[in-house]
């Protein structure tokens, strides 16, 4: 009939609550979330709740990372894939850009829900030139360049990751062993044709 069934309210209101979904987690349905700081991109923790709306796990990203909103997808086996935004200073010269700019590196992180611990790390700047990005830097120097912009994760079988890039125009089969893409499908190194449209 349209009424609440349940509401929890956060303490601070300057944060926020996204990625907000009904999830698996150890064959029980669970509601999960992302919960932090949005400056542009995310800075925050990662919350599962049981079908009694008590909280059951809370992490973070690992490595000295800050956890991003745009993903939390918990995998057959039990582990939480999630994306980070990561500054890197770095020459951007040779896309129109400042010497001494700012990059914003999109991050996968495979993290084990229960020690918190991450069991994979994959950078975009390892495998995707910045002249895959179909933005250009940005005029100030304020603002890092978000030439990535990772968007999604999906599990594609026991070996490989999708990563979906939003300035890239493309989505990446990762090896999850090794972290090399696999294949691209679309942007300005598409393995695939693609027709018209």
């Amino acid at each position: 009939d349209g009424q609440p069934v349940w509401l929890r309210l956060l303490q601070n209101e300057d944060m926020d609550v996204m990625a907000f979904r009904a999830q698996t987690y150890k064959g029980e349905r669970v509601l999960t979330w992302w919960e932090g700081l949005h400056t542009g991109y995310g800075q925050g923790q990662y919350v599962i709740f049981d079908s009694s709306y008590r909280e059951i796990a809370r992490f973070g990203a690992q490595n000295a990372y800050q956890g991003d909103h745009h993903e939390f997808l918990i995998t057959p086996h039990d582990t939480a894939l999630i994306t980070i935004y990561a500054k890197v200073a770095m020459d951007l010269s040779g896309v129109g850009g400042p010497v001494d700019g700012e990059v914003l590196d999109g991050i996968v992180q495979e993290i084990d829900i229960e020690s918190g611990e991450a069991l994979f790390e994959w950078h975009s700047l390892d495998q995707v030139g910045l002249d895959e990005s179909l933005y250009e830097p940005p005029p100030d120097l304020e603002a890092p360049f978000d030439y990535f912009h990772i968007n999604s994760i999906d599990v594609y079988d026991e070996d490989h990751l999708l990563i979906s890039a939003r300035r890239t125009c493309a989505v990446y089969k990762v090896d999850r062993k090794t972290g090399e893409v696999v294949w691209r499908l679309g942007g300005e190194q598409s393995d695939f044709d693609m027709g018209y449209g």
